[in-house]
């Protein structure tokens, strides 16, 4: 293969750069936490300068938004992927939920964002990351068994507010004590919850 087929271009350069600081900085954020975490640590051995870091980012605050980001968007992933494997949109509001419940249990996840997170951005930052992500998949499962008259609900909005507050609840009753049967425990709680207002 000729040296000419092998140089990547310089967007590519670009994107496995941005790569290689992403998945660096979210492992120093996840072990030591963002505030012992300095940049000269997170380009360390990657062959890069600050300036590139800088250049990708803008600071160490823009790399880490940027880990919380591609962090929502796993959960989201994840959420859409349990809840596909149902066909009802009961089943899929209360599969999507639990898994919610799961992923928010996973180590990187918790650290991310449920400790580091919360502790360096700022709520409206947090607000909009939560609607883009996780808030938005919870309307779309809600207004779902709303449509198929499965739950009996004054207001769509204010309904899917109060479940997602419950599940954001949950996930850290789940944190304060690492254990399967406490994730369980949230599961049924929730399963509880929302069949209040099923329709018989």
């Amino acid at each position: 293969m000729s040296s000419k087929k092998l140089k990547l271009t310089k967007a590519e350069q670009t994107a496995r750069t941005r790569r290689a600081i992403l998945d660096r900085a979210r492992e120093l954020f996840m072990t030591k936490g963002y505030g012992a975490t300095g940049t000269e640590e997170i380009i360390a051995d990657l062959g890069i300068t600050r300036g590139a870091l800088y250049h990708q980012f803008g600071s160490k605050q823009g790399v880490f938004r940027a880990v919380i980001e591609e962090a929502y968007q796993e959960i989201a992933r994840y959420i859409e992927t349990q809840a596909m494997q149902v066909e009802e949109p009961w089943e899929r509001l209360m599969g999507g939920s639990h898994a919610f419940l799961e992923i928010a249990h996973r180590e990187d996840i918790r650290r991310l964002v449920f400790i580091e997170a919360p502790a360096m951005l700022d709520a409206d930052t947090l607000a909009q990351c939560d609607r883009q992500y996780g808030y938005g998949l919870l309307v779309q499962a809600i207004q779902a068994v709303v449509d198929a008259g499965e739950l009996e609900v004054p207001d769509v909005e204010g309904f899917t507010m109060m479940i997602n507050g419950a599940l954001e609840y949950l996930a850290n009753w789940i944190m304060q004590i690492d254990s399967p049967e406490r994730l369980e425990m949230a599961k049924t709680l929730t399963t509880q919850l929302l069949t209040l207002y099923r329709k018989p």
